[in-house]
């Protein structure tokens, strides 16, 4: 009887770990993707009746614009990104806890990273501490301001850097699957950050807004739906996955 126990958990062990077989993390996924998509379709329809077709702020579509826009402070949009930012973290953290993998560390303090400087605008403001204090010169389209930001990222990539070389010099078994599941969407959720956001400084317009907005904000919130969802699918199988490594 013994025996059978062992090879079944042996045969779960070596069953290889995939996302989509976490039937409750998918659920929670395409519900979040869901809605991001609905907001990111209203914030795209709300802007061009208000810009493109002569619509006001004040009128009915500029209200339900301010009520979801995917830039805007107290949105419906940022708090959802908000919401999913903590499952993200607070999943990580759990799964350090149970395992002690530094990796999972190094990703907790990531998305909290995530977390706190989308809820407390630490690029935005420090950028501008920095601008000021070191004198910042506007170059190549981007404003004062703008480089001060660009300087606020790199601060914080070479703290989050450094903590991600002591988790890969304490790598464990099982950390090579978290990473390979989770490192799309955080890739993604960079590019769009960073490269869109520059982009969208470079190019002005009315139109540029509606569609830098979207690829920016949108193409995080997706992300960041991503990342909720291999979160909890990882917390969920965090015994599988370091057991099998």
């Amino acid at each position: 009887m013994t025996d059978q126990t062992a090879n079944r958990r042996h045969e779960c062990s070596a069953v290889p770990f995939r996302v989509i077989d976490d039937k409750s993390a998918m659920k929670v996924g395409l519900l979040l993707a869901g809605v991001a998509l609905v907001l990111i379709g209203i914030h795209i329809i709300t802007y061009s009746m208000m810009f493109l077709q002569g619509h006001g702020k004040d009128g009915f579509a500029g209200v339900i614009h301010s009520f979801v826009n995917l830039g805007g402070d107290n949105s419906v949009s940022e708090n959802l990104n908000h919401g999913m930012l903590f499952i993200c973290f607070t999943s990580f953290l759990y799964v350090f806890h149970k395992t002690r993998s530094r990796l999972s560390l190094f990703l907790f303090s990531f998305f909290a990273f995530a977390w706190f400087d989308d809820s407390c605008q630490y690029h935005e403001r420090l950028g501008i501490i920095l601008a000021h204090a070191f004198e910042l010169p506007a170059l190549f389209g981007l404003r004062e301001k703008d480089l001060g930001e660009l300087l606020a990222w790199v601060l914080a990539a070479a703290i989050l850097a450094s903590m991600g070389v002591w988790a890969y010099r304490g790598r464990r078994s099982g950390d090579g699957t978290v990473l390979r599941s989770i490192v799309y969407p955080i890739a993604i959720l960079i590019f769009c950050a960073v490269v869109f956001d520059i982009a969208h400084i470079m190019i002005e317009g009315p139109m540029a807004d509606v569609v830098f907005t979207a690829l920016e904000d949108g193409g995080e919130m997706m992300a960041i739906a991503a990342a909720a969802t291999v979160s909890l699918a990882i917390q969920g199988s965090y015994v599988k996955i370091y057991q099998r490594g």
